[in-house]
């Protein structure tokens, strides 16, 4: 019984490597992971719910449908350049990144070590593709499942503020490490 719980919880870590992004640790990596994707999404709650039917009427749910449908193209992306990347035969990105390398500790580890320019890149894309399959199923979800007709209106107030904020940063994060990770695909990537 304990040997098939291990083997369990071992294979299923195998579903959560896509979330080797926040096990990477560099002095300017935390930004990209919780700092500018918070930022974001406060920015745009906080926006929301100041401007929205004081200067715009906002369609929450056409905005649904409309980041499911590029997350629908996104994914398609990020699969393909996560392919052409760990495939591309440029040795320079088989070295460890010059300066302050990120570092990632390996499970099981005791120690963080420095990656490769083509690991670093493979679990931005990773993560990228990862987070649009999650928002994709999030927002075709969200298109099919309604409050029912006798749910307490503060708890409904409440729980669409949680999902609005945590599909927000949800969105954020996939766009700050899109950036960053075209970053290093248009200016990093090709230097010594």
């Amino acid at each position: 019984m304990r040997r098939g719980y291990i083997k369990f919880v071992a294979n299923f870590k195998k579903l959560l490597t896509a979330f080797s992004f926040f096990r990477l640790r560099s002095a300017d990596l935390e930004y990209f992971q919780y700092k500018y994707p918070s930022i974001f999404a406060v920015f745009l709650v906080v926006s929301y719910w100041v401007l929205s039917r004081t200067i715009f009427e906002i369609d929450l749910d056409a905005a649904i449908a409309n980041a499911t449908t590029l997350m629908g193209v996104l994914i398609g992306f990020y699969i393909a350049a996560l392919a052409a990347v760990t495939s591309f035969p440029n040795e320079s990105l088989n070295s460890v990144m010059a300066g302050n390398a990120p570092r990632i500790k390996e499970r099981g580890g005791a120690e963080f070590s420095p990656i490769t320019r083509r690991r670093f890149l493979s679990i931005l894309l990773g993560y990228c593709a990862f987070l649009s399959i999650v928002v994709y199923i999030l927002g075709s979800a969200s298109a099919s499942v309604k409050f029912a007709a006798r749910t307490n209106e503060f708890l409904e107030v409440i729980l669409k503020a949680i999902w609005w904020s945590g599909y927000t940063w949800l969105l954020a994060s996939l766009l700050t490490v899109t950036m960053l990770c075209l970053h290093y695909l248009i200016d990093r990537m090709h230097r010594p």
